[in-house]
Order: C-alpha cells, then structure tokens, then sequence
C-alpha cells in the first residue's frame, strides 16, 4: 500500500505544481510544510539512442528512485502504464536510457520511501518531462532567436519573431505570468508546436486578459536548457485585447436575420382579412411570444453526454464527472464554483479543463453573475463553440435586461 500524505504534505505538492520557487516556499518554513517528495529540474540530453536523464533530488528523501517511460506524458492517473526503466539510490542523479526506433518517448522519476513505496506525485518541468525526447534529436540543431515583438490587431495577438536556422522546431507558450525561467512552463499554457516557415504567429486570446508569450526551440525544451530574454524570445510586457472586442466572432459565416424584414405592400393592394383566434389560442400565443422574447423562459443545466455516460474511473475526467453528478447537478453552484477553482488550479487537458469552465460558467449564470458567467463561457468557446455560443448568448441577455448600475 502507498504511504499516506499529512495534509501539510499535500499543500507542499499544490504549492510546487503552482509554480512556486523554493525562494518562494520558503515563506511557508515556520508553518511546518515539508517540501515535496520530488526531485526537480529533470531534464533529457540525446547523443544518438541514447537518452541521459539528469535531475536534482528531492529533499528529506532516502528511498529509491524510480525512472518510468512512456509512449505518453505520465501522470498519476496513468502511471501504472508506464515501464519502468530502472532504479537507483537517492543520492544518484542520473540515468541512462536507449531508445528503440524513433518512437517519441516521455520520462519520469518517482521517488520512494525507505519500504520501496513510490510517492506517486507528477509535476511538470519538475521530475516528469513536458515533451517527449526521439532519437532523431540527436541530428537536431537549437537555433538562436531574436528579434521579438507582439502586438493586437483587433481580437487577434500577433507573434513575429527571427530564427537563426531555417525550418527550425519551435512551442510557443502563453502565459498570465512572465516568463523568467524553466519553471514558468508549468502555469503556461502550450499554444502551438510547428516548424517555423515565416517567423510570425497569430494568436486568439480570451479579450481582457493581460498575457506573455514566448517562443522556444523544441529542442532547448526537451534539454530543459531554455533562457528567456525579453526581446529576443519573450515579452517583457504583457499584451491584451480590449474587452469590448470579447464578442467579435472569426468566422467566415454570417448569422441568420433574427427577425423576417418588415411586410412590404408597394402597390398598395388590399390585404386579406387577418385571421382571427379565439379568446384561448390569442392567449396561448401571447404567452409564447413573451417566452420567445427570453423575458419568462427558465434555462436549464446542460450537462455534456461524455460527463454524464462515461464510465471511466481515474483521471482528469473522472474527477470532473464527480463534481457534475454530485454538486453540480443536484443545484448546488456555491460549492460547485469552489470545487472547480480547486479541479481548475492544477494542469488538465484542454477539452476538460474547457468543460470545467462552461460548468462553472453555467452556475454564475444561476446564481445571477452573468457578467462573470460570461467570461467563463468565452473560455470553454474554442473547444466547444456551439454549446459555449448558446450560453453566451444568454449571458448578454441577462446582462442587457439587468438593472443600470448607480
């Protein structure tokens, strides 16, 4: 059986997986948190097949350390898929791996304590790689950037930026935060991976959001050799697009007239005779044509099939389907914002974490916060544009028919 954490334990990996500097725990010293049971700063190096991991230890530490691969990034929610591919005293801090084929493979390295238990904790840029290594790497030359610049163009942030080599591999990041070293990578969030053509980039950011952005070679990222220079391959102030461009779609279709244009008699000849209803049908359609308005209609939760059906039992979407079957569903959208900003404050897949904010979206709008609903669903609209869509929509209706503030 896994040992189990003390809470204080806990805090100590939210904190890391926060993006915290040990500069920054420190100030948690005189509240009796343990650092965490990770090595850190684990970085890959390719000389042919050969991989050589490097890492620094995890402190307090005396077990074994375990070294995994894995066709995929490892997680605790996978782990148990992944090979191990050695093990080594506490006090090793490096380890070598050949590679079969040109297969992308991700590492991983898991500490334990003194009975041989793994502490099964992954933190990205910490002791788990954020890309994967090849054999191919080792012909792979890093090249030198320079010359960046950012700028907004109506609701778009465009990236230009000079690459020493032609045809380079680059990542580029976003983050809220700047971009200062290795550890920045964990809040950020990976915009794009490509070979670089023509040295510019355009980005569709959430309006109203300050952001930085940085562009690396894909190589220095697998190394976990990456400098950040304001100017050469980041910003050193942030970028944002105004809010009130938040609505502005990019799409090549337009929407359909909500309205048919007015009646047009030109020739001025008689109209027929309008048809009258009785007292209960012109009744009826009053009451239709005020909840067709949106004054009276009551909305209802969407919930997506894949939350609702699946049978999955770990991972991301897992911990999601929980919080939407148990608080979510049964109305309670105080404690479903709380446990969301709790799912939301670590790193999940894009689609899940875009679904975790239409839901959190959907209980500000119960709970009468359209303004704040709206930002929600304006996040979740590039993986979900016609679910997303509908709710902004109701969104700024509310807002529209909500009492002028003093």
């Amino acid at each position: 059986m896994k040992p189990a954490l003390p809470s204080a334990l806990l805090c100590a990996c939210l904190l890391l997986s926060s993006g915290l500097t040990a500069q920054e725990g420190d100030s948690f010293s005189g509240l009796g948190v343990p650092p965490a049971p990770v090595v850190s700063a684990l970085s890959a190096s390719v000389s042919g097949t050969v991989v050589t991991l490097t890492w620094q230890p995890a402190p307090g530490i005396t077990g074994s350390s375990l070294i995994l691969r894995a066709e995929f990034p490892i997680t605790a929610a996978n782990e148990s898929s992944a090979e191990l591919r050695g093990t080594v005293d506490h006090s090793v801090t490096a380890f070598t791996d050949t590679l079969e084929g040109n297969g992308k493979y991700w590492y991983a390295v898991v500490s334990s304590d003194d009975s041989g238990s793994p502490y099964n904790f992954f933190l990205p840029a910490s002791n788990s790689l954020i890309l994967p290594v090849t054999a191919e790497t080792s012909a792979y030359r890093e090249t030198v950037l320079s010359g960046f610049s950012v700028r907004s163009r109506n609701d778009a942030v465009i990236i230009s930026w000079n690459a020493a080599l032609a045809g380079s591999n680059l990542v580029i990041y976003r983050s809220t935060l700047p971009f200062t070293s290795f550890s920045s990578l964990v809040p950020a969030v990976l915009v794009s991976a490509f070979t670089d053509t023509g040295g510019t980039f355009t980005d569709y950011p959430v309006p109203g959001v300050p952001y930085y952005y940085a562009v690396l070679d894909e190589n220095s990222v697998h190394s976990g050799s990456v400098t950040f220079v304001p100017g050469g391959n980041t910003n050193g102030t942030a970028v944002e697009i105004p809010q009130e461009l938040a609505l502005i779609r990019r799409s090549s279709t337009q929407s359909l007239r909500p309205m048919p244009l007015p009646y047009l008699n030109p020739t001025q000849t008689a109209r027929p005779e309008g048809v009258v209803f009785s007292s209960v049908t012109e009744e009826r359609i009053s009451q239709l044509a005020v909840s067709a308005s949106g004054g009276t209609e009551a909305r209802r939760p969407y919930i997506f099939r894949s939350d609702s059906e699946s049978t999955s039992s770990g991972g991301d979407e897992y911990a999601l389907r929980l919080i939407v079957n148990s608080s979510f569903r049964s109305g309670n959208y105080e404690e479903t914002i709380e446990r969301l900003n709790d799912f939301l404050s670590l790193r999940r897949s894009v689609q899940t974490s875009s679904r975790a904010h239409f839901y959190k979206g959907e209980s500000l709008y119960f709970l009468g916060k359209a303004e704040d609903a709206l930002l929600e669903f304006l996040l979740a609209r590039d993986s979900y544009e016609n679910q997303a869509g509908e709710w902004i929509q109701y969104s700024l209706s509310s807002l529209a028919t909500a009492p002028v503030r003093n």
